[in-house]
């Protein structure tokens, strides 16, 4: 027991130093888990603000400004106001997402209770600005001429509905963006890194020479998925507190040392299915003609983009029966979101553990032919 904990440390560094030597990879390691986070869930955010809105008002009245100033920042940009003419042009050229059009004599048709309608015209190739866009205006407009025609109205039986957002105040999207980003950037290098040290041995011819050294195959895959999964581990971990919780400001909600005992039992089982693909491969394209469908269905149908409830139920089924992924994801944002402990993600990690142990099981099978052959 001691000879093989022994020869396996000893294979570790070995894969270490290989690492180490990979610079292109170092790169894409750090670029990954630094600039790659914060490009996905901030520069590429679809969260509304600063929207470019034009206003033709042909009212002139009080209720018009009212309605105009409502058009606040930072959702919106400060309206501009231009007639109907510049403003079909305007917005035919690009310029503005919304176009707000109040038709002459608004407020003495409501104030006369005949009613009145605004217009809002949406640029609807801008698909998410448009929709949401469109929707916050609205609430804003309602609730400007509401304030303004009725002030103060209340009703002995009106029920007030009090709303309050838990684990995401303000609803910010790089909230999620960038932990969502973090785990599938965590399953991404460590399928890739994992499977690619057994074809770079291959490649190399390296692997000959360890199969000559008095190790097991056991140890091989151990020190493979130890030394990859220790390098992943621990740039997830400094992206978290350095690049989300430090740079971005997202809060951490749960303990940071559950999150690291999850990852790992994670990496670990993601490693594991990265080396039985690559057994089957004798080169990089081969392999990464194998992972890239892996890769496309963790990612989609994992939780993390989708909503698993969005999904079919036998595909939810599916997916927490064959995949660790959405049992990851679901173990993540329980403990960095909702400040989860142990007991309530026990049922998570146990799911991962078990398909740690399927998928090791599998591997060491696997990788025993592939050594004889």
């Amino acid at each position: 027991m001691l000879r093989s904990l022994l020869n396996i440390a000893r294979l570790t560094v070995k894969e270490l130093r290989a690492i180490r030597g990979d610079k292109v990879m170092l790169v894409l390691i750090v670029y990954v888990f630094s600039v790659a986070v914060w490009l996905v869930s901030q520069a590429a955010s679809t969260e509304v603000h600063d929207l470019t809105v034009a206003v033709v008002d042909e009212d002139h009245s009080q209720l018009s400004h009212r309605l105009i100033d409502a058009i606040r920042e930072p959702l919106f940009e400060p309206p501009v106001l231009l007639s109907p003419a510049a403003a079909a042009r305007a917005q035919l050229d690009g310029r503005y997402v919304l176009v707000v059009s109040i038709p002459p004599g608004l407020e003495r048709d409501m104030r006369a209770g005949h009613g009145g309608t605004v217009l809002i015209m949406t640029d609807a190739t801008a698909v998410a600005f448009a929709g949401n866009g469109a929707t916050y205006l609205t609430q804003a407009l309602t609730q400007a001429a509401a304030d303004y025609l009725s002030p103060g109205e209340a009703s002995t039986d009106r029920v007030d509905v009090v709303f309050r957002n838990r684990f995401n105040p303000n609803l910010t999207a790089s909230w999620f963006g960038s932990v969502m980003q973090l785990m599938n950037n965590v399953t991404v290098l460590m399928l890739i890194l994992s499977g690619a040290s057994l074809i770079r041995e291959r490649e190399r011819g390296t692997i000959e020479h360890v199969l000559v050294m008095p190790v097991r195959p056991h140890e091989i895959v151990l020190s493979k998925i130890l030394a990859t999964g220790m390098v992943i581990l621990f740039a997830s971990v400094a992206s978290l507190v350095v690049v989300v919780e430090g740079a971005m400001g997202v809060p951490i909600a749960g303990s940071l040392a559950l999150y690291i005992f999850g990852a790992a039992l994670y990496v670990i089982t993601v490693g594991s299915i990265g080396l039985m693909l690559a057994s089957f491969t004798q080169n990089m394209g081969q392999y990464g003609l194998l992972a890239i469908p892996v890769i496309v269905i963790m990612f989609l149908l994992s939780g993390g983009m989708t909503p698993l409830e969005s999904m079919p139920g036998w595909l939810q089924w599916t997916m927490r029966i064959i995949s660790p992924a959405p049992h990851f994801v679901d173990f993540a944002q329980s403990v960095l979101y909702r400040g989860s402990g142990l007991t309530l993600v026990a049922g998570d990690l146990a799911a991962i553990v078990v398909m740690s142990v399927v998928a090791l099981t599998l591997v060491m099978i696997r990788f025993r032919k592939v050594l004889s052959a």
